[in-house]
């Protein structure tokens, strides 16, 4: 009952009928005009703006040729090693000679020049035909440039192609300290690699666990961008890059730049 005898008591005050009636609060208005503001720069960022779009994948230094497992063509015993890691063999070069059964030596010769990067075998050891003696980093030439080889998602590798500028960030270089190895894609693979194709460029089935993922990756080479005011020799981020020479065999993190979409190109996929 109270409250009707107060609206019946307003009805009876009829001098307030004229006095003007507040719709909104100027604090409400200046509400609202800042979510038209920030809206009206959402849609011109999202049809103006510009996303940085990257593929990044893992990858290696090492030459163009990768690496291969020199195995032995009989069975026996390891009588004797030639070579060991770090040194460099010639295409027909004795690297260990085996003792078969019979108690004959047999001489085994790698079949490409390269320089050893894995020793899967001791002295005295038994092994059989097909069993891996040697990684081997190939060398075709004398003067054989050193590339990156990047393994990228299947899906993610139809964006590429020749000419994309790289950024790999070095293992052995930490990027906060020297910057980031330069270079550009050189080819991609058409097809998608075998878990074999992978041992066999990197030398080793737990080498090639590294990149392998959910799906099979294509093969991405990236030739690095040469720079002679570099102790190196190749073109970095920073002025000068690491102090020291650049080696082979070492672990990339590589980011392929593929250029930039508008945030609205981005949502519809295209």
């Amino acid at each position: 009952m109270m409250f009707r005898f107060k609206a019946l008591q307003r009805m009876r005050e009829p001098d307030e009928l004229d006095s003007p009636t507040l719709l909104a609060a100027p604090r409400g208005w200046i509400a609202l005009f800042v979510v038209l503001i920030t809206m009206a720069a959402a849609l011109i960022w999202a049809f103006a703006g510009q996303l940085r779009v990257t593929v990044n994948a893992p990858g290696l230094l090492t030459r163009p040729g990768g690496t291969a497992r020199v195995q032995s063509p009989y069975n026996g015993t390891v009588h004797r090693l030639f070579a060991h890691p770090a040194d460099a063999v010639t295409s027909g070069q004795p690297v260990a000679e085996i003792r078969d059964a019979d108690g004959r030596t047999r001489k085994i010769t790698s079949p490409f020049a390269g320089r050893v990067v894995g020793l899967a075998v001791s002295d005295g050891q038994v092994v059989t035909t097909g069993t891996s003696l040697f990684t081997v980093e190939r060398t075709d030439g004398p003067g054989d440039r050193m590339v990156a080889m990047v393994f990228v998602p299947s899906d993610r590798a139809a964006m590429l192609a020749p000419g994309t500028r790289v950024d790999l960030a070095v293992s052995t270089a930490p990027p906060a300290a020297f910057g980031l190895l330069r270079g550009k894609v050189s080819s991609v693979s058409p097809y998608p690699l075998t878990q074999e194709a992978i041992t066999g460029l990197v030398g080793g089935e737990l080498a090639a666990k590294r990149y392998t993922g959910q799906s099979a990756p294509r093969l991405v080479v990236v030739d690095l961008i040469p720079d002679k005011d570099t102790r190196t020799g190749y073109a970095w981020s920073t002025t000068s890059g690491p102090p020291t020479e650049l080696g082979s065999q070492v672990s990339v993190a590589a980011t392929i730049n593929l250029g930039s979409q508008t945030p609205f190109d981005l949502v519809l996929g295209r």
